[in-house]
């Protein structure tokens, strides 16, 4: 009997599966009306307005930064310095995300000369000691080797990496995007808010990581006619791109907003508002972007194709606007893409659908699972089936360990509390 790997219903092979989302025939949108422009706008907005962190938690994060840099320079090394990078500071973080923090030795340019595991390691020890964290994790078997804990005051979770200087850069020309036009940031936060809702935003468990999705709110406005951001990475003075190495990759970012609408007089020309581009965003990834010909490259304003890069087993192609052998769509199945285009062709039609429900119920409406997802959960069959994380087998899963662990502890107390009662057991009532 033949199986299909995408739907796992027997009777038909994939190329035949009628839940492929390629097969899914789209209905032309009806017209959009003022009323329902103002609506959109208003849904984009709130995602902003109601999830982005205020700017006593923005002060607060920079002191939990400060304070641990404190820290580890007094118990651990004088030399060391941290720094945030990601969602705290690019511009599309959300109340109480992750504390990303770099840490990096003075004297060393790189990590080239350093043993990061060891380091890793000796830096969870000397955090267990810090009052104020728990739940202190080294987690040296990673790509880039972490250090996790968790803040008790305020509850946030936080990593520490080693120079990881790439993403730093990373971080400021995200924020430099969100810098120029303020629809930049609301939609950002819109996208960010539907793949949390489609449950297809988390690549620790096979789906895109927000990041990615960020890249696709970049790309689809540097795309748009006329464009609502330019591409920065193409904006320089002579023949030749300027050079900024960080770790092998050129870096180089135009980064100076006010003299860029100097230089561009067609920035601020696109004029459409946030629902309009909400809506066109969706359209443009189920009707218009060819998944299987191109990549979505925020770093060149031509077409790239997968072809060209050697992507092209792959169903989502993504990259890295510095590290360009990154292809943020590596670790998506077949399965999970057809699960995350079917999310966006539900949306296609939730959003591209004239509907005016009850004030402030807006949200509840246009975010609802169930209907963006067609009632199914996000597929899980590559995740361990004991933290459904991806990347390991279920008997390597470090929470099993740490579970495992725990028991033995509590098995050896166990132990220990029934020697003790033998032992008085045998004790005479009478003397002791």
């Amino acid at each position: 009997t033949i199986v299909c790997s995408i739907c796992k219903r027997d009777g038909h092979s994939k190329s035949d599966c009628p839940e492929d989302f390629k097969k899914i025939d789209l209905n032309p949108l009806p017209p959009m009306t003022n009323k329902f422009r103002e609506i959109l706008d208003l849904v984009c907005k709130r995602c902003f307005d109601e999830l982005s962190p205020p700017f006593s938690e923005q002060q607060n994060r920079e002191q939990i930064l400060a304070s641990l840099e404190r820290f580890i320079r007094k118990e651990y090394n004088e030399k060391a310095r941290l720094c945030l990078f990601g969602s705290s500071k690019n511009g599309f973080g959300f109340r109480d995300s992750d504390l990303d923090i770099c840490m990096t030795l003075e004297g060393y340019e790189n990590a080239e000369k350093l043993n990061c595991k060891e380091i890793i390691e000796s830096l969870a020890k000397v955090l267990k000691k810090h009052p104020g964290l728990r739940n202190i994790l080294p987690i040296t078997t990673a790509k880039v080797p972490i250090v996790k804990f968790e803040h008790r005051q305020s509850g946030l979770e936080g990593d520490i990496s080693l120079y990881n200087t790439l993403a730093q850069h990373n971080t400021r020309m995200l924020a430099t995007y969100a810098a120029i036009d303020p629809r930049v940031q609301y939609l950002g936060y819109t996208m960010k808010v539907f793949a949390k809702r489609c449950d297809i935003g988390d690549a620790s468990r096979g789906s895109l990581s927000s990041y990615a999705y960020i890249l696709m709110v970049l790309y689809f406005l540097q795309q748009r006619e006329p464009p609502v951001i330019p591409v920065l990475q193409e904006i320089f003075d002579g023949q030749q791109i300027p050079q900024r190495m960080v770790d092998g990759w050129n870096a180089f970012f135009f980064d100076d907003t006010d003299e860029l609408k100097k230089r561009l007089p067609s920035v601020g020309k696109n004029t459409e508002s946030l629902g309009e581009l909400w809506l066109g965003l969706l359209r443009f990834y189920t009707e218009e972007f060819d998944f299987k010909e191109y990549v979505i490259s925020i770093r060149q304003k031509k077409l790239l194709t997968t072809f060209e890069k050697q992507w092209t087993s792959k169903c989502i192609a993504i990259e890295d606007p510095f590290d360009l052998n990154h292809n943020l769509g590596a670790g998506v199945s077949r399965k999970m893409t057809n699960f995350i285009m079917k999310a966006l062709i539900n949306g296609r039609k939730l959003f591209g659908t004239p509907y005016y429900p009850i004030s402030g119920r807006e949200a509840e409406y246009f975010f609802n699972s169930k209907v963006l997802t067609d009632g199914e959960l996000a597929p899980n069959d590559r995740c361990c089936r004991v933290c459904g994380k991806i990347g390991h087998y279920m008997k390597d899963c470090p929470k099993r360990r740490r579970v495992k662990k725990k028991e033995n502890e509590r098995d050896d107390e166990k132990e220990v509390k029934e020697e003790e009662r033998d032992t008085r057991e045998k004790r005479c009532f009478m003397c002791g």
